[in-house]
């Protein structure tokens, strides 16, 4: 098993919140989008507990085509963690001593503390077990933390370089308001629906290989509770797919690949509103390509409305991790300024 640089995921939690005190007085972070920095001493690192916190972190994310976690993982041995590296976006820092002999197992997010921004989940125990034994059980919650945090920078970046215009227009027409991605183009924009596209290429191999971004967003009235089941929600995405997101020759059209991923659907408190998000593939029905999706189900503040947002990527040639990243950012802005 290799566990140098390795994909990993982290997210959201109940925790506590340390904010650094003067940290307008600090550097920014440093790294790139979806790297976690994982400081372990080598002889923990290289031992079985090493090994189960490699695999907890290694775990797929559901819903992509290859197999990837949602983060990268860099593992920092304890005594090489200098000032190089503690200015890092997202740290994962473990301390298990005799010293806290006694003491149960326990961990604590740290905002800002070494770099302005950055986020920090710090582990102490007082021995292996007991350490690996919290990490297992509250693992979803730490990956939600760096997740969160991950989100939000895009959310932030978008914000400052995404297009103020398409953010006019579609408060304007729909009555919500996104942050888009940089050179995202408004596709379609009609009563109760937006289709957002972003078209790119990256270099790979001497070749320049396409990459397809977009956001459908769709308000359906609410009637019943029934239309949160999630055979009728995956009904309804299909249905809406099928008439809005034609593929490239006549009678082609996106639909959900469920025959080969089933979407995962969960229960998310969305900004203080019922919501549900599901993750899986899509593909272009008449052909044979398509990608994976994120999507969320939400119940408008003024409950009366359903909100459908779909979020796809198509990149054949990448890795498709941090592309439907920036898509979910988008849909994860979504705000409805009050009357």
């Amino acid at each position: 098993m290799c566990k140098s640089i390795l994909a990993v995921f982290l997210a959201g939690i109940t925790f506590i919140g340390c904010d650094s005190d003067s940290s307008d007085f600090k550097p920014g972070y440093s790294g790139s989008f979806g790297e976690l920095i994982v400081v372990v001493p080598e002889a923990l690192w290289n031992s079985p507990t090493g090994d189960s916190i490699f695999s907890l972190f290694n775990r797929p994310q559901h819903g992509l085509p290859q197999k990837e976690s949602p983060f990268t993982i860099i593992h920092v041995k304890s005594e090489k963690f200098s000032s190089v590296l503690t200015g890092h976006r997202n740290v994962f820092f473990v301390d298990v001593k005799q010293k806290y002999s006694g003491q149960e197992a326990t961990y604590v997010l740290q905002k800002s503390k070494w770099a302005k921004g950055q986020v920090v989940v710090e582990f102490s125990a007082p021995d292996n077990a007991s350490f690996l034994k919290l990490l297992s059980s509250d693992i979803d919650n730490i990956l939600d933390i760096f997740t969160t945090a991950e989100m939000n920078r895009l959310i932030q970046k978008n914000k400052k370089f995404g297009s103020k215009a398409i953010r006019k227009e579609v408060l304007e027409s729909q009555g919500y308001e996104l942050f888009v991605q940089k050179d995202m183009r408004l596709e379609k924009n009609q009563e109760g629906l937006i289709w957002m596209r972003l078209e790119r290429e990256k270099p790979k191999g001497g070749f320049q290989h396409q990459i397809s971004q977009g956001i459908l967003i769709v308000k359906k009235p609410y009637s019943a509770k029934s239309q949160f089941i999630d055979s009728n929600i995956t009904l309804t995405i299909d249905s809406i797919l099928q008439i809005a997101i034609p593929g490239p020759k006549d009678g082609d059209y996106m639909g959900l690949a469920d025959q080969y991923v089933q979407p995962k659907y969960t229960e998310v408190n969305f900004k203080d509103n019922f919501c549900k998000s599901s993750s899986g593939l899509w593909e272009m029905k008449g052909n044979f390509f398509g990608g994976p999706f994120y999507q969320l189900t939400l119940l408008h503040p003024n409950k009366k409305e359903i909100i459908y947002l779909y979020g796809y990527v198509f990149a054949p040639q990448f890795n498709k991790r941090e592309f439907l990243r920036e898509v979910k950012a988008v849909m994860h802005s979504i705000t409805f300024p009050k009357d």
